[in-house]
């Protein structure tokens, strides 16, 4: 992560909303990631992930400020805690979740 993304830190947001968390929240995530003292990405945890227009500010952080918040949905957790319990390896899972994220982000 140090090298491939200049962060060594990693922001943690769970937000445990009824709805699904909307481009207002994303903002405010954003607000605690700061390039120069490598903290570039953010990681959120809710029960139902991010709403389209969320989705697209995400993304827009990432291709204007170099800043990586993967949404994940609590049932990827499970799935991921399900694939450690068999002896998968979790950061196998979690790198398909960014590498899905790079690879479908637009210009």
């Amino acid at each position: 992560m140090l090298r491939d993304l200049e962060s060594r830190y990693v922001i943690f947001e769970f937000k445990n909303y009824t709805d699904e968390i909307t481009q207002s929240e994303i903002i405010s995530t954003e607000r605690y990631l700061y390039p120069k003292a490598l903290r570039k990405v953010a990681i959120l945890i809710s029960p139902k992930g991010c709403t389209v227009s969320a989705a697209n500010v995400v993304q827009g952080a990432m291709r204007e400020h170099g800043k990586l918040m993967l949404s994940l949905k609590v049932s990827n957790i499970v799935e991921w805690l399900k694939g450690k319990d068999e002896g998968s390896d979790p950061n196998t899972y979690l790198f398909a979740h960014i590498d899905d994220f790079l690879m479908r982000l637009g210009r």
